[in-house]
């Protein structure tokens, strides 16, 4: 098992805010939503506004086979799981074996074009509760300096 050593975010690290501005602003630069305007936001407490926020957002890292490093806590709530077991978890393991192929389908065309929008899919939480994403957008993520920092992804509902 790999051991994360992230902080869960809280008022002592700013809720993760730094991380939550790359996304946000991967995420306008890709699709051109303002997610920052759109639910009117402040920028001095963005990262506790999207960590509490009434939609899903997570994360994932450039690695081979990538670890989650951020989910606000709807996320967490939604898969069942503790920040630390979050951030210790394999992205595709998200989704069952089984659905595994059309997540890395959509994960692959979002590496080639930067960002995908309207993808649904099957997901499994901790406890083996299986729900649909609806409506998903996921795109790259890059620091200010053009490094590539991961994959994000946004969504506002869950299904059956």
């Amino acid at each position: 098992m790999i051991k994360s050593t992230l902080a869960i975010p809280c008022a002592d690290n700013d809720y993760l805010q730094e991380h939550v501005l790359i996304m946000l602003e991967n995420l306008k630069k890709w699709t051109g939503f303002d997610l920052i305007k759109e639910y009117g936001f402040s920028l001095d407490k963005l990262g506790e506004q999207i960590f509490n926020a009434d939609f899903y957002i997570l994360s994932h890292d450039t690695g081979a086979d990538p670890i989650l490093n951020y989910g606000n806590d709807r996320v967490l709530k939604q898969w069942e799981v503790s920040w630390e077991e979050l951030t210790n978890m394999h992205s595709r393991e998200t989704a069952k074996p089984v659905d595994r192929s059309d997540r890395s389908t959509a994960m692959e065309h979002v590496k080639k074009y930067n960002y995908i929008s309207g993808y649904s899919g099957k997901r499994i939480s901790k406890t083996g509760k299986e729900f649909q994403i609806l409506d998903v957008t996921i795109w790259n993520l890059f620091t200010n300096n053009g490094d590539s920092y991961g994959q994000a992804a946004w969504f506002r509902s869950i299904g059956k």
